[in-house]
């Protein structure tokens, strides 16, 4: 009897330890786009360029591609415990920071020094999303729990497409830095205190030796280097999309930045939708590959269509679909790639894909302003955003279905 209850308190605490974590992830995306939704607002109280503007969200990736790989590693000799806790406080701290870029004036350096140490959050957070998944929760349920845990990365990006203009408007900027600040802490304060690793899990993680040559015997694998392709453009192109969003609409579509603010969290409450739907079903049908084909399918169309529709309500639609589709992929390549990596891996192996999605973030979104200066218009970033991705989907459906059952 006793043993049986020990089994019921794990299956009902792992899903506080998921929240907790979801939590900190929707802290990361808030920061990370803090100032993309309005970017136009940011140049005249700075008295910066637009690219400087986008230079605060591109210093994300530019920090995660030095850290991925290191910390993927401390995270599978650490745990996700320690490994998330030191990303949650270093949210909390830097988002306090920003605050005093507003005080006594507009100081764009403290801002970029501010989020460029809030970065250093994002590889802590990123590459504990597997492993939370492998530790807690049992072999049939990892593609549901993955999807949770990327849920609180698409519930932050929402939250800052669509609060931010809201609060910038009714508040103002130190106001709105204030609010993020303590929802920040107090996150943190429940991670630290609520989180817990389980340890029969940990000591299975920590007996396996894992090196950066491994990491080039794993990203010599077939399979592997199709999915950091994937990972490379479909995340990246989606980060340059929404870093860019307020001005794209803006430019193509005259979209105001309330509008273009309700439109992107459109996109993303579609995206969680997706991201909780697909997964159960991939898992109940115990098949992966044909989901992930579909979702590249039509959130590609969808991205395509963004560029030739001017009607608010239609594109609000597409980017809803799109983010149904698109991000719904998300975990079920995370599953996958944990799969292929092997148990007691999994921290690296997705830290060393949201590496190459940080490449190509860094990329996509630098390339976005010299494509709008030479032809003109964002539609062209739009399109070979879009012919990366019909790519993406070419090479993967060469890919074998990978099996659900864990080799050990």
């Amino acid at each position: 009897m006793r043993k049986d209850k020990s089994k019921k308190n794990i299956s009902s605490f792992r899903w506080v330890v998921l929240s907790c974590f979801m939590f900190v992830a929707l802290l990361s995306q808030l920061s990370w786009l803090t100032f993309a939704p309005i970017t136009s607002e940011v140049v005249k109280l700075f008295n910066v360029s637009p690219f400087e503007v986008s230079l605060l969200s591109l210093v994300w990736p530019l920090v995660f591609v030095i850290l991925a790989i290191p910390v993927g590693i401390f995270i599978d000799k650490k745990g996700f415990k320690i490994s998330v806790g030191i990303g949650a406080m270093l949210l909390a701290i830097f988002s306090i920071f920003r605050i005093f870029s507003t005080i006594p004036n507009y100081n764009y350096f403290i801002l970029l020094i501010s989020q460029t140490g809030a970065a250093i959050s994002q590889p802590f957070i990123f590459g504990s999303i597997t492993k939370i998944a492998i530790n807690w929760f049992s072999e049939k349920d990892q593609g549901l729990a993955t999807g949770l845990g990327t849920i609180g990365l698409f519930i932050g990006m929402m939250l800052a497409l669509a609060a931010t203009p809201f609060l910038y408007l009714s508040f103002g900027i130190t106001n709105m830095l204030i609010i993020y600040a303590f929802i920040s802490c107090i996150g943190t304060f429940f991670f630290i205190f609520f989180a817990k690793e389980r340890k029969v899990q940990t000591i299975i993680d920590t007996t396996s030796t894992f090196t950066l040559k491994n990491l080039w015997e794993l990203s010599k694998l077939k399979g592997f280097i199709i999915i950091e392709f994937e990972f490379f453009v479909v995340v990246g192109g989606f980060t340059a999309i929404m870093t860019w969003l307020e001005q794209i609409l803006s430019s193509l579509h005259k979209i105001t930045i309330d509008q273009a603010g309700i439109i992107g969290g459109l996109m993303i409450i579609g995206g969680i939708i997706g991201s909780i739907v697909i997964p159960i079903i991939s898992d109940k049908v115990n098949k992966i590959k044909p989901f992930i084909l579909l979702d590249l399918a039509i959130g590609t169309f969808a991205i395509f269509l963004i560029g030739s529709i001017d009607s608010f309500i239609l594109l609000a639609f597409i980017f809803f679909i799109g983010g149904f589709f698109l991000m719904s992929a998300l975990p079920l390549v995370l599953e996958m790639s944990s799969r292929l990596s092997g148990l007691g891996m999994e921290g690296r192996a997705s830290s060393l894909l949201w590496f190459f999605s940080q490449v190509g973030s860094v990329f996509l979104i630098a390339i976005v302003d010299p494509i709008y200066s030479i032809w003109g218009s964002y539609y062209y970033s739009i399109l070979l955003i879009v012919i990366l991705w019909l790519i993406a989907f070419l090479l993967f459906f060469s890919m074998k279905e990978i099996s659900r059952s864990i080799k050990t």
